[in-house]
C-alpha cells in the first residue's frame, strides 16, 4: 500500500488523508510518509463507517491494481 500511495502522491497530493483506525492507517511508516509529504492524517473513531466511504473507495482501486 505504501508504494501505491507514493505513486499517487507523485501525481496529486491531498491536504488531508481521512481514514479509519485500521492497522494500515495507524502504522508508523504510513504516518511518517504522510508527515514527509505534508499531508494531515485524520482518523475517525469506531462507529463512523459511513464517514469513511470515500476513503475506502479511494484505496480499493490502487490496492487491487498493485496487489
Amino acid at each position: 500500500m505504501l508504494r501505491c500511495l507514493k505513486r499517487a502522491f507523485s501525481r496529486c497530493k491531498p491536504e488531508i488523508m481521512n481514514s479509519d483506525q485500521g492497522s494500515h492507517f495507524t502504522n508508523a511508516t504510513y504516518l511518517e510518509l504522510l508527515d514527509q509529504a505534508v499531508v494531515k492524517a485524520i482518523t475517525h473513531g469506531k462507529g463512523y463507517a459511513t464517514d469513511n466511504s470515500r476513503t475506502e473507495r479511494f484505496f480499493s482501486s490502487p490496492k487491487y491494481e498493485c496487489i
